[in-house]
C-alpha cells in the first residue's frame, strides 16, 4: 500500500477550489487503496493537533498576501518526526509554507515527489506583492537551496518563463524560485493545459501530466433567503473569492452597460475576501445597487441552491488554473459566461460565450443570452462535459500519477509516443515527458486537439 503524504497552504474545509481539491484526495485515494495523510494549516479553526490521517499547523493570517494563512512550525522538528515514519511519496497540492515543507522532506530524505500546479504564481505578480510572498517564507526557501543541489541549480539558471510581467525583477524572481521549488520533482500534474509552455520552460527535468481535478455534483439544497432576485431578470451568478485576480469589476460595469441598452439582468456576488465592501460600494456608485446582491460565503454544501436557482454563471478571471465552480455552475445546467478556456468544461459557442475581459464585452454577451433556447443549449453542453470529470475517475488518474513517482524514475517503456491521450470532451489526462516534449515556445500548437 503507498502511503502519500499531501502538503497543502489552505485548511480543510474552507471555501476555496484547492481545499475541496485535498479534501476529494483525502477520500477517493483510500478508496483505491493508498494511505494519505494531510498537512494543512488550522486557518484559524483550531490550534496544532497531529495524527495518522492529518497534521494541522497553527497559522497566522495575510503575512505572505491577502487571505494567506502562514502556518508555523519547526522545519527541524518535521524533519526529525519523519526519520521513523516516511512516506512512499509527497505531493504538495499548493506553493505555500506547508509545500515549501513538503518539498524540503522530499528532497532531504530523497522521497519521490509529486508536484500539483493549483495556483498560477505567474499571472499572480500582477495582483500580488511577489516579494512580500518570497519574504513571507522566511529561511525555508534557503533551507531547500541547502539540501538540494537541484534547486540551487535551478535557482540560478536563467528564467525563461516571465513574459510580459508589468514587473520583469519581480517577474524574474518568481520564475527562479518557481523553479527551484519544482526542481526536485518526479512529476508535475497541471490541472489545465494553459500551464504548459510555463512549467515547461521552468520544469524541463520532471514529467508533466495535464490532468484536471474532478468534481462531483453538489448536493440539493434550498435557495438562501438572502438571494432575491430582480422579478424578471436575467439571472448572473458569480461564487468565488473577491479578490482582485478575479476582475470582478468587470461584472458590475458590464451590469450598467447591458442596463443602459435594455437588459434586464440582476448580477449575484455569492463569497466573501477582501474586496467585499468595495464591491458594494461600486455598485451604488454605478446606480445599480437594486441590481446587485453580494451575500455569503456558505459552506460549499449549501451552494447548490444558488447554482440551480440561476441562469447564468460569469467568471471574468483569467489566471485560474483550472476554476472549480464552473464545474459546479455546469452540473447544474448553467450557461457559462467566461474569458478564459483553461477548464475542460469550456468550449466557445458549445457550452459557452468566451468574450475579453472587458464590460462591454460582457453586456454584449448578457444580450445574446437573453435567448433561452441558447442558455439551454450551453447549459447542457456544459454539464455533459461536468459529468466526465468525476472526482472518482480523475483520481484513480493521480493514483497513477503517484503510483509510478513511487516506482521510481521514467524507463524507455514510459515513452511518450507523440500523441496525447483525449477525453470525448477534449479532456487531457496523457503525459509529456521531458525528453519528448516540443521546444517551449510551439509546445501549446505542437500538441493535438480535436
Amino acid at each position: 500500500m503507498v502511503r502519500v503524504w499531501v502538503f497543502a497552504d489552505l485548511p480543510l474545509g474552507q471555501a476555496a477550489g484547492p481545499s475541496y481539491m485535498v479534501e476529494s484526495w483525502q477520500r477517493e485515494l483510500r478508496l483505491l487503496g493508498l494511505e494519505p495523510r494531510t498537512f494543512a494549516p488550522a486557518g484559524g479553526i483550531g490550534g496544532h493537533r497531529r495524527d495518522d490521517e492529518q497534521v494541522i499547523f497553527r497559522s497566522l493570517h495575510d503575512v505572505g498576501y491577502p487571505g494567506d494563512h502562514h502556518a508555523r512550525y519547526s522545519v527541524l522538528g518535521e524533519l526529525l518526526r519523519a526519520r521513523k515514519d516516511r512516506p512512499d511519496v509527497v505531493v504538495v497540492s499548493t506553493l505555500g509554507r506547508v509545500g515549501v515543507l513538503g518539498i524540503i522532506l522530499a528532497a532531504f530524505y530523497s522521497i519521490p515527489l509529486v508536484m500539483v500546479v493549483s495556483t498560477d504564481t505567474t499571472g499572480a505578480t500582477a495582483y500580488y506583492n511577489p516579494l512580500r510572498a518570497v519574504w513571507s517564507g522566511g529561511v525555508k526557501p534557503l533551507l531547500l537551496l541547502t539540501v538540494s543541489a537541484r534547486a540551487r541549480r535551478a535557482f540560478l539558471r536563467r528564467p525563461t518563463a516571465t513574459g510580459d510581467q508589468p514587473d520583469r525583477r519581480a517577474g524574474r524572481l518568481v520564475d527562479r524560485t518557481t523553479a527551484a521549488l519544482h526542481a526536485d520533482a518526479r512529476e508535475v500534474v497541471l490541472l489545465s493545459r494553459k500551464g504548459l509552455p510555463t512549467y515547461g520552460a521552468l520544469c524541463p527535468d520532471a514529467r508533466v501530466t495535464v490532468l484536471p481535478t474532478g468534481i462531483d455534483r453538489l448536493p440539493a439544497a434550498p435557495v438562501p433567503a438572502e438571494l432575491v432576485w430582480r422579478p424578471g431578470a436575467l439571472r448572473m451568478l458569480y461564487v468565488g473569492r473577491f479578490a482582485p485576480e478575479k476582475n470582478l469589476p468587470v461584472l458590475l460595469h458590464a451590469v450598467r452597460r447591458a442596463v443602459d441598452q435594455g437588459v434586464d439582468v440582476h448580477l449575484a456576488l455569492v463569497g466573501g475576501g477582501p474586496l467585499r465592501e468595495r464591491l458594494a460600494v461600486e455598485a451604488a456608485r454605478l446606480g445599480i445597487a437594486d441590481r446587485v446582491t453580494v451575500i455569503g460565503p456558505y459552506p460549499r454544501g449549501e451552494l447548490g441552491g444558488v447554482y440551480a436557482d440561476a441562469d447564468v454563471f460569469a467568471f471574468p478571471s483569467v489566471v485560474d488554473t483550472q476554476a472549480y465552480v464552473l464545474n459546479e455552475a455546469a452540473h447544474e445546467r448553467l450557461a457559462l459566461l467566461v474569458s478564459d478556456t483553461a477548464n475542460g468544461v469550456v468550449e466557445d459557442g458549445v457550452s459557452a460565450l468566451v468574450v475579453p475581459p472587458d464590460p462591454a464585452s460582457y453586456a454584449q454577451a448578457l444580450g445574446t443570452l437573453g435567448d433561452r433556447a441558447l442558455r439551454e443549449r450551453l447549459g447542457a453542453a456544459a454539464q455533459l462535459r461536468a459529468r466526465q470529470l468525476g472526482e472518482g475517475q480523475q483520481c484513480a488518474r493521480l493514483a497513477d500519477v503517484i503510483r509510478r513517482a513511487a516506482r521510481g524514475p521514467a524507463d524507455a517503456s514510459d515513452g511518450w509516443d507523440g500523441a496525447v491521450t483525449l477525453g470525448a470532451a477534449d479532456l487531457w489526462d496523457g503525459t509529456v515527458p521531458a525528453a519528448a516534449r516540443p521546444p517551449v515556445d510551439a509546445v501549446s500548437e505542437a500538441v493535438p486537439t480535436r
